[in-house]
């Protein structure tokens, strides 16, 4: 547009939304002063103000159509500076819950290269507008008012020297990023206090440079292994200028990559795919392991404010500071600037309250809305078996075999399309299609076999057995077992028509080991089962547990009673149970004391040390009742590499003991397997489950057997299990 006869503005900030901002003020003013405390020097170095400036960047497919319309050619010139370019899926290898989504191309560029490099080549274009400038090396003192703060009429400046001017303006745009100073200035100036809204995420990455040849990502220019709520940590490997790949790998909630070379590989290594571990295996370090932390989403609610001072506005991370990992802020800078030039268009002076009202609804609550969400789930905030999240896991889902899902859902996340296209008929339809063309369980009749499911990020060895037109039997192990627990009930189970499904649940499946304690909570163990089920194609099923196992059986009976047919417990009662009579009963508060072995400082050495001698003496205890090859077969399991320490975590995690169990009623026809002679589980505790099955319920009580059940008394557990099945259990105890 023609200069409407404004005269100056001044911009406080030169960083990508300060830019762009300078560059749609440069339409409508006579005079654009750019004000920045750094130097900006034309190399490759990030400047000192940008703390993420070595890290990944990322400019979303939205962003880049926006660059390109306010600067014609910039991509041509960032690709002439050496930015890697493709296609947004085609030449992008997005890993999603542990599974690559498809490569179709999208027609969407992709522009990978560094953030100095992104900034040198948007500051080369808007030094060259008219009536644009740059202040380097000056500190904005304050701004100046009149009518008692009504109307901000230009700013006090300090340069390098440490002299003061004041310069005039018809408008300042705050664009000075998240340690902004108008909420600061706002009070002072007397206007209503505003609203900021916080959500910590506590994220922490690192970031190295690295020389990775060609074959090890092969045509790919850049290999995302996407964090999710069952796998929360995450990683980028993204060719970018200069011949370099950076590497940024990043965790929440404290769980942060080291800065350490081994600690970095380590954490490379547990992400829920290897891609970024081997390419950075064969690749060679150009420089130091970087970290950053980011402790919050920010967003300040100025379009809530009912009055706002005349000539000022702000833009980009003085707005809204979204989580790093989502690659956001650059694009949604470029949409905000959409959203002022939109206004600077209209006849007369910018009105704030209308701007930021656009601001929010244009360029902020979409994305805010999407990275909020997501950090929820990954958080454990947000229950992983919710509608919502597995309309999310359908998706991702659909994702990994459907062309057409993988570039909906890419549109989604690169702010091209709203959510609401995913729901569109024939995405739809193709998110229905995948979910049914899942693979049934496998194996003929009597056949046992251990597949390998993914779900989730993680994968499971699961045993399958039995006929498959069965009807299906999930058998969940406790501690210090494996799914090998049920190998004496499984075949009584598949004569009697029943197909078995016991997995190795996660901790104890070598593909389903994250680290974090807080990986370990009950709403996402039973998230497992179901994405296990998921993946074999089956809606619903009989859940039998032992142990741990039993805890998960009862939640999924409490909280999915659509997905369980009948619930066989076995040794463990229903949680709330156990622990209302943990706070009162002394025989379980006595029958409790082993957890604090388990839990306590340094217990994976306790138990594992001399030759595992301690979990020797456990397993062939007379509470056991094993056999030698079965203690032999649990040690042999439990002495590998990592697998006792996760499998103690699902007692660190806490659910146990920390009385805040509210699991609540089942509705389902359930069977309670229960010992006198068992030493973790009180009388009280077994005579309280009652009160919270509403269904069929028989309490089997036995004398003389140990906590062991599956493996002292096959039969009889197998009998309990068919009879609830077939529904002939009887309804007392």
């Amino acid at each position: 547009m023609a200069n409407s006869g404004r005269g100056r503005a001044i911009v406080l900030g030169a960083g990508m939304a300060g830019l762009f901002a300078a560059r749609v003020l440069s339409d409508a003013y006579d005079e654009v002063v750019v004000v920045e405390r750094d130097v900006l020097a034309d190399d490759s170095e990030p400047r000192r103000r940008i703390p993420q400036g070595r890290h990944v960047h990322g400019l979303l497919s939205r962003g880049h159509e926006i660059i390109e319309e306010l600067f014609p050619g910039i991509t041509d010139e960032l690709i002439a500076g050496g930015a890697a370019h493709g296609d947004v899926t085609g030449d992008v290898r997005w890993i999603l819950e542990g599974r690559p989504m498809r490569q179709p191309r999208s027609g969407l560029q992709l522009v990978s290269a560094s953030r100095p490099l992104f900034e040198h080549a948007t500051r080369s274009r808007v030094r060259a507008l008219p009536g644009v400038r740059f202040s380097e090396q000056t500190s904005v003192v304050e701004l100046v008012t009149e009518s008692q703060g009504a109307r901000v009429t230009g700013a006090v400046l300090t340069d390098a020297g440490g002299t003061t001017t004041t310069l005039e303006a018809d408008l300042v745009v705050d664009a000075s990023g998240r340690g902004s100073r108008t909420p600061v200035w706002l009070a002072e100036w007397g206007f209503p206090e505003l609203e900021e809204e916080t959500f910590k995420v506590g994220l922490g990455y690192t970031t190295r440079h690295y020389d990775i040849p060609h074959e090890a990502m092969g045509d790919d220019l850049s290999v995302h292994v996407v964090a999710s709520p069952a796998a929360p940590r995450g990683a980028v490997c993204a060719r970018v200028d200069g011949g370099r790949t950076v590497v940024t790998a990043y965790g929440m909630n404290g769980d942060h990559p080291p800065t350490d070379e081994e600690g970095f590989l380590a954490f490379l290594k547990s992400l829920a795919a290897p891609d970024v571990y081997d390419a950075v295996s064969s690749g060679t370090p150009v420089d130091d392991l970087v970290p950053y932390r980011f402790p919050a989403n920010l967003r300040r609610r100025y379009e809530r404010l009912t009055s706002f001072p005349d000539g000022l506005l702000v833009i980009g991370d003085a707005v809204c500071s979204f989580n790093p990992t989502y690659a956001q802020g650059m694009t949604v800078a470029a949409i905000e600037a959409t959203v002022l030039a939109e206004h600077l268009s209209r006849p007369g002076e910018p009105r704030a309250t209308a701007y930021f009202a656009d601001l929010a609804r244009k360029a902020v609550d979409t994305p805010w809305g999407m990275a909020v969400g997501n950090d929820s789930a990954r958080l454990g905030l947000v229950a992983p078996d919710s509608p919502e999240q597995r309309q999310v896991g359908r998706l991702l889902a659909a994702a990994a075999e459907h062309d057409e899902v993988a570039v909906a859902y890419v549109r989604v996340v690169s702010l091209l399309d709203s959510a609401e296209a995913l729901a569109a008929p024939e995405i739809t339809a193709l998110v229905g299609q995948a979910e049914s063309a899942r693979p049934a369980p496998r194996g003929g009749t009597g056949d046992r076999e251990v597949v390998q499911i993914t779900t989730g990020g993680l994968t499971f060895d699961v045993e399958t057995s039995g006929p498959q037109d069965g009807e299906p039997v999930v058998l969940l192990h406790g501690w210090p077992h494996h799914f090998e627990s049920w190998t004496d009930v499984v075949p009584a189970l598949n004569q009697a028509g029943l197909r078995t499904i016991a997995p190795n649940q996660r901790g104890y499946s070598p593909g389903a080991r994250p680290d974090p304690v807080d990986q370990y909570a009950l709403p996402l163990l039973a998230q497992d089962v179901l994405g296990i089920l998921d993946e074999l194609g089956v809606p619903d099923a009989h859940v039998v547990g032992h142990d741990w196992g039993a805890i998960v059986a009862w939640y999924l009976a409490a909280h999915h009673p659509d997905r369980v047919r009948t619930l066989t417990a076995v040794a463990f009662p229903h949680l709330d149970a156990y622990q209302q009579a943990y706070r009162v009963d002394p025989e379980q508060q006595r029958s409790s004391r082993y957890v604090d072995l388990l839990t306590a400082e340094g217990s994976t050495q306790y138990w594992l040390e001399d030759d595992a001698a301690r979990l020797r003496e456990l397993l062939a205890g007379a509470d056991n009742a094993l056999t030698a090859e079965q203690q032999a077969r649990y040690i042999d399991f439990h002495t590998r590499p990592g697998t006792f320490h996760a499998a103690l975590n699902w007692y660190r995690h806490g659910t146990l003991l920390d009385g805040r169990s509210d699991m609540g009623e089942v509705t389902v026809p359930t069977t309670f397997i229960w010992s006198v002679a068992d030493e973790s589980v009180s009388t009280a505790a077994a005579g309280m489950t009652a009160e919270y099955v509403s269904a069929p319920y028989r309490l089997v009580t036995l004398h003389g057997v140990s906590h062991w059940q599956p493996q002292e008394v096959p039969g009889l557990v197998a009998d309990e299990i068919i009879a609830r099945a077939d529904g002939t259990a009887a309804s007392a105890g």
